[in-house]
C-alpha cells in the first residue's frame, strides 16, 4: 500500500474535517435540499438482503436520510475523520442504540475491513470520488477503484460518489442511466460547458452497470454530477 493511500486522521482536510461540516451545517437545508431528496428517492430503491449495513466515508452523515438507516438492525461506520462520529450521533440520534464505528481508513486494507463485516450490506457515502486527492497520479486512483470493485464481488453493495464536477449555478434533474456514460457527452447532455474536474471514478460500477446521476449544487457556482448505483450479488 502506497503512502499515497494512507493518512492519519485531521481535523482539518481539503477533502473533509471542519471545513466540511461547516459547510454542510450552512447548506443542507438550503442548496443542498434538492440533491439530498434525489439522493433519498435513490436508495429507498436499494433493498439489500442483509439486516446489517456498513457505512464507509460516511462523516456525520448529512446527507443520508434517516429513514435508510432505520431498515437496519445495527449500523457499522468507519471514517478517517476524528470528528465524524459525535457529530454523526447528533444528525442520526435514532441510530446511536445500533451504531458501532471506526475512525480508521478503509482504503489503506479493504479486504480486512469488508471480512471483519461479512454479514453487512455496504454503502460507500461520496467518499470514492475523492480518492483522486490521496494519489500522486491518476494511474493508482484508476486502479484503486477497479480493485475495489473486484474487492466487492459477491456482495451486496451500493455506492454515490463523485464522478465530475465544475462551474454551474443552476439545480439540475437526476438521470438514469443503462450504462457508464461518456463524460463530455453528460455534461452536453444537460447543457454544461467550462472546464470540469474528473474524479476519476468511472471505473468502480461495471460498465454496463445501470445507475443514476444525481446532479448537487456544492456551492452557488459549482455542481457536482453524483453517479449512484448498486451491486447485488
Amino acid at each position: 500500500m502506497s503512502a499515497s493511500q494512507t493518512r492519519a486522521p485531521r481535523l482539518v482536510d481539503a477533502t473533509g474535517g471542519l471545513r466540511w461540516h461547516m459547510r454542510a451545517l450552512a447548506c443542507r437545508s438550503s442548496l443542498w435540499a434538492p440533491f439530498r431528496r434525489s439522493l433519498a428517492h435513490w436508495i429507498a430503491d436499494w433493498r439489500p438482503p442483509a439486516q446489517r449495513i456498513l457505512l464507509v466515508g460516511p462523516s456525520a452523515g448529512w446527507c443520508l436520510p434517516k429513514a435508510f438507516l432505520e431498515r437496519f438492525t445495527h449500523v457499522s461506520a468507519i471514517d478517517l475523520d476524528p470528528a465524524a462520529r459525535s457529530l454523526f450521533s447528533l444528525n442520526h440520534r435514532a441510530a446511536r442504540g445500533k451504531l458501532s464505528w471506526s475512525t480508521a481508513d478503509f482504503f489503506a486494507d479493504p479486504a480486512r475491513v469488508l471480512a471483519d463485516h461479512s454479514d453487512h450490506a455496504v454503502l460507500l457515502c461520496n467518499v470514492a470520488g475523492q480518492r483522486r486527492f490521496h494519489h500522486a497520479d491518476w494511474r493508482s486512483c484508476e486502479a484503486e477503484m477497479r480493485d475495489l470493485r473486484a474487492t466487492l464481488a459477491g456482495r451486496s453493495w451500493a455506492s454515490f460518489h463523485d464522478l465530475v464536477s465544475g462551474p454551474g449555478v443552476s439545480d439540475l434533474w437526476p438521470r438514469a442511466l443503462e450504462s457508464r456514460p461518456e463524460g463530455e457527452r453528460l455534461l452536453r447532455d444537460y447543457g454544461l460547458d467550462g472546464e470540469w474536474l474528473d474524479h476519476l471514478t468511472a471505473d468502480l460500477f461495471a460498465p454496463s452497470q445501470p445507475r443514476m446521476i444525481l446532479p448537487w449544487r456544492f456551492k452557488r457556482d459549482r455542481i457536482h454530477l453524483v453517479e449512484a448505483g448498486w451491486s447485488q450479488p
